[in-house]
């Protein structure tokens, strides 16, 4: 080795004799460094950032994510209808319910209620707890002036209820009530949403909810939405849309998402007494007896062994429980069990052996663990519950009340003497009846939380259900349509006509619907209904609900005069309602008034070029103008947008075969059918145009569709008469030809 080389490796190995003087010295200069470069990098963004946040917002670009917006008067706020857009796919977005506010009248107490649809009141929110809970505190405390505003909103869970919660804020609350938890694992952000991807952390929930509420946030979301187009959810379709969501009870996602919500409540609870709110936080009510699960799954490492063991354990118990040997039954079951405990099924139909056997409170355990492993988290579990009840525990000295929905809703069904559930229309949402025990429920915890100068001055009784039916207008009619709503569209689709025993439960609803429905129809029980709804317009001619539930029943009966002044009133109170529009539009074409009607279809396209239904009423509106090619247009346009709309199939299939294409219109119209099988309507047109081709036979079976679905359908038995009696004709003329 080369003196250079030896000197060269001695001065690497030799330590430096300064080396402990100066080794502070590089280590400070490389942080000094990095923050340097680091500040370099973030400050030229952050400033990027708030130029292209200022000249978005001075440029018009994007939308107000606050909760309430100044209306075009300025003489109060509403509720935003673009809310939903921060946490929704923009073409499934739910809105706010309608909701005017203003600055609080001395001696007004004003309650902010929060949840999800359970707590919105579908299928009716004119009838919702917070409704109910108002009447309530204004019988018994007539010297003091209530305000119930319902935040609630469909599909929301507990991280958007904390944002509204923020907002409401600052609108002088004075009681918070949160009713949430059905919603936490397909909701925004919860492992079976459809609505975006579910985030693990927290904190990266918050900072998204952040960035879209920034213009250069919204703009992102947009930019990027257009990459996304083939994979975006277009149109809402009810609860089958999670159908290939499942998420199992041994999930590792779901103690993310209770440990999500037991701190969005915790947020609530703070939020609300930084602003002088007191807070009640409620339990949620779920039908378990009469709701089996939805989607039931086997114990991960279940062995083929095993699994075949426990069939024949689970088959023997479904044999044995309907011959009604309950106890044999009962035991196979539990044999299952010992097996895999993990399948939802199992536990509902033990449930039921156990109820039948008398053994109620064991039967309720297995209701219960039902629920809790249904794949298809549709509804609040025991853990939810639990944490509600643990979060109003915590904060004993913080003006945090418990209302426990859950046990007197239970006590209720327990105590009641009818086989039936009077109380849910499905899993989670309340009939009149449920949500009269709910703000029962609610209200002593509210009135424990209300001034002493308020309380002092409670003199009245609680109002009873009747009573509060009265008050809310509660007619014979609006009991038909929730219940239609509700069984007869919604229990009627995926999932539920999966469920155990659907058959036998749907028939049941149906006809309880068909007793309602005959009950609301008499003329005496219509004429009852209008001079209710008159009179209390009296009271509340700005009432949007009233006004709103008046034009849909005079629209049912025949009365599109009618049913256009009233929604003439709701769409002045939101302009921006498309589907609000579009029902105004048909109620003046009803009427005659065509062309005002095609100014509101025109209105809808012009906010929404996709507005698949107001497409279709403008092609018909042109159709009975003689604007045939114009029609024709629009109504391919409609079914080209989206191909499984039953509606345009139908009108354009009507419109074609009127106008010489019979082939193509029967051709639509049997789409149409095929899409809906439930509308009469369809069948009954493509009989028409079917008698119309010579094929009376196939024309009478459509006919008898019809009539099996809707037997009160007069059109379609005008039409099966003519046609038996026309083929009846023929065959007579053929055989005295013959002779």
């Amino acid at each position: 080795m080369s003196s250079r080389a030896r000197k060269r490796l001695m001065q690497k190995v030799q330590p430096d004799s300064s080396a402990d003087e100066s080794s502070s010295a590089p280590s400070h200069s490389k942080r000094r460094k990095w923050l340097f470069r680091l500040s370099a990098m973030f400050f030229p963004c952050l400033l990027l950032f708030i130029l292209l946040e200022s000249g978005l917002r001075l440029g018009g670009y994007g939308y107000s994510t606050d909760f309430f917006i100044r209306n075009d008067a300025r003489d109060g706020y509403t509720t935003n209808h673009r809310y939903g857009w921060r946490f929704f796919p923009r073409a499934i977005a739910r809105e706010p319910l309608y909701c005017k506010i203003s600055g609080k009248p001395a001696g007004t107490i004003r309650i902010f209620l929060f949840g999800g649809s359970a707590a919105q009141g579908i299928p009716e929110p004119s009838f919702n707890f917070g409704k109910i809970l108002e009447v309530m505190l204004r019988q018994r405390f007539p010297g003091a002036r209530f305000e119930v505003v319902n935040t609630a909103m469909t599909a929301i869970n507990s991280h958007v209820v904390r944002e509204i919660a923020r907002d409401c804020a600052e609108f002088e609350p004075d009681i918070f009530i949160v009713y949430v938890g059905n919603n936490e694992v397909i909701g925004p952000y919860g492992p079976g949403t459809v609505f975006q991807q579910w985030l693990l952390n927290g904190r990266l929930i918050r900072l998204s909810l952040w960035l879209k509420a920034t213009r250069a946030g919204q703009l992102l979301s947009d930019v990027s939405g257009r990459f996304q187009s083939d994979k975006a959810v277009r149109w809402w379709e009810g609860l089958q849309m999670f159908v290939d969501k499942p998420v199992t009870a041994d999930d590792p996602r779901l103690e993310t998402v209770y440990e999500n919500y037991r701190r969005n409540l915790t947020d609530v609870c703070r939020i609300a007494q930084d602003a002088g709110a007191a807070v009640i936080l409620s339990t949620v009510a779920t039908n378990l007896k009469d709701f089996p699960p939805l989607i039931s799954r086997h114990r991960p490492q279940l062995s083929d062994a095993e699994l075949e063991r426990w069939e024949s354990y689970y088959q023997r118990g479904i044999e044995l429980k309907a011959e009604g040997q309950w106890a044999l039954a009962i035991e196979q079951y539990e044999a299952a069990a010992q097996l895999d405990d993990r399948y939802a099924e199992l536990h509902f139909r033990l449930g039921q052996c156990l109820d039948a056997a008398g053994r109620s409170a064991a039967a309720r355990d297995c209701y219960i663990a039902a629920r809790d492993l249904d794949a298809l988290r549709f509804r609040t579990d025991t853990r939810i519950n639990a944490i509600v009840r643990e979060a109003a525990a915590e904060q004993p000295n913080a003006r945090v009340w418990l209302a426990d929905a859950e046990r007197a809703l239970t006590e209720s069904e327990e105590t009641s003497d009818s086989d039936r559930n009077d109380l849910f229309y499905e899993h989670v949402h309340l009939t009149f009846d449920g949500n009269y025990l709910l703000a029962r429920a609610v209200l002593d915890q509210v009135e424990a939380a209300l001034p002493e100068a308020v309380r002092s001055g409670k003199t009245g009784a609680v109002p009873s259900r009747q009573q509060c039916a009265d008050a809310l207008v509660l007619t014979p009619w609006d009991e038909y349509l929730m219940a239609y709503n509700i069984m007869t569209k919604m229990m009627s689709r995926p999932p539920f006509t999966n469920q155990l025993g659907h058959a036998a439960r749907q028939a049941a609803a149906l006809a309880r619907v068909e007793a309602l429905r005959r009950r609301a129809a008499s003329p005496q029980a219509v004429e009852a209904a209008r001079i209710a709804y008159e009179h209390a317009l009296m009271k509340s001619p700005d009432d949007r609900d009233l006004h709103y539930r008046f034009a849909v029943m005079a629209t049912h009966f025949g009365q599109p005069a009618v049913a256009a002044r009233h929604l003439a009133a709701v769409v002045e109170m939101q302009p921006w309602s498309l589907e609000l529009r579009t029902s105004l539009g048909v109620a003046l074409d009803r009427c005659g008034r065509s062309d005002e009607a095609m100014l509101q279809y025109r209105k809808v396209l012009d906010m929404d070029p996709n507005d698949v239904i107001a497409l279709s009423n403008l092609g018909l509106v042109l159709a009975d103008q003689g604007r045939i090619d114009e029609a024709i247009a629009q109504l391919e346009k409609a079914v080209e947008i989206k191909p499984d709309f039953s509606f345009a199939h139908g009108d354009l299939g009507k419109v074609l075969a009127m106008n010489g294409r019979l082939d193509e219109g029967v051709a639509h119209l049997r789409t149409a059918v095929k899409i809906d099988p439930e509308n009469a309507v369809f069948y009954n047109n493509l009989g028409v145009f079917l008698a119309r081709c010579g094929r009376e036979d196939e024309a009478a079976a459509h006919f008898r569709s019809a009539l099996q679905l809707q037997p009160d359908y007069a059109e379609a038995r005008r039409s099966l008469e003519f046609v038996l009696a026309s083929r009846d004709a023929v065959d007579k003329g053929l055989v005295a030809g013959s002779n």
